[in-house]
């Protein structure tokens, strides 16, 4: 089986999806991408999965999209721009498909997260419908930092279940939201002091889950999951759209390049807003500009 980035164990009404490349910090290649969401439907598929758990190998719960792969989103192959954003805007809402699959499921799904949660890291572990940590897991918008707009979901899920304010500061500074401030906000359930302990609480709390109705619970949270689906699902259209526009490859390369130095970079301001000028030589008609 070639790479995908993470594998399935199944332990009767439980399964455990394990993020397997602990030496990466467990980035998102391009075949997890693909793979994942099939995966999440093909457990759902059978109905005997009563609750899954999402857990990461290693240090690292996830540290996001792999830097190789983002590399690659700056190549256009001497596409035309049109067609380049065009495409780009499709891979952004496949790449959605991936998170929302999980919400999509008929069973919950649990995350486990220890050291760092980052970046799509995040939009993981924000999709799953309940989350505990170790006591030293951090959270951490990183998109701020490397020139995008997060657009794979976490603005608008996050928005869902702390207070704005707080989601503000987080995607405008990326600063680490660490395991126990986090818990205060309401985003994890609970925190342990390591891994194993996490697990186990994580586990106890799947074997509760998996001893009620699965009907019932598939109805729990699909009443819950509506309240803000339709807010979501919108959301992600529209940065879809936003960042297949203003994709600034001169701006991510340089944050990908200051983090590979680990040094601080600096970016061009923004264009002033002016009136737009009305060339010479062309007048306009109801709203249309004809040559004269």
């Amino acid at each position: 089986m070639r790479n995908r980035g993470f594998e399935i164990r199944r332990d009767g009404a439980r399964a455990e999806i394990v993020l397997d490349r602990p030496d990466e910090a467990n980035s998102l290649i391009e075949n997890f991408w693909v793979e994942f969401p099939d995966a999440i439907q093909e457990l759902d598929r059978d109905g005997d999965v009563r609750v899954a758990i999402l857990r990461g190998e290693g240090r690292n719960f996830c540290s996001g999209i792999d830097v190789a792969l983002l590399e690659r989103f700056l190549e256009n192959g001497g596409a035309e721009i049109g067609r380049f954003r065009a495409n780009l805007r499709l891979m952004v809402l496949r790449m959605h498909e991936t998170m929302s699959a999980m919400e999509q499921a008929r069973f919950p799904i649990i995350a486990v997260v220890q050291g760092a949660c980052i970046g799509g890291g995040l939009d993981l572990a924000s999709g799953c419908d309940l989350r505990v940590a170790t006591a030293d897991a951090y959270f951490c918008v990183q998109e701020i930092h490397m020139g995008l707009v997060a657009d794979l979901g976490v603005l608008q899920r996050l928005s869902a279940l702390i207070p704005p304010a707080m989601v503000r500061e987080l995607a405008f500074t990326g600063r680490r939201l660490k395991a126990d401030e986090a818990t205060r906000l309401g985003f994890v359930n609970r925190v342990a002091p390591d891994i194993e302990a996490s697990l186990g609480v994580a586990r106890e709390l799947a074997a509760d889950i998996s001893a009620k109705s699965p009907l019932a619970i598939w109805g729990t949270k699909e009443i819950l999951n509506d309240f803000d689906r339709r807010r979501i699902e919108d959301g992600l259209r529209y940065v879809a759209a936003w960042n297949s526009g203003m994709f600034m490859p001169e701006d991510v390369q340089k944050s990908v390049a200051a983090a590979k130095r680990k040094q601080p970079t600096s970016y061009r301001n923004l264009l002033p807003v002016d009136a737009p000028a009305i060339p010479q030589g062309r007048t306009t008609v109801k709203g249309l500009t004809d040559v004269q």
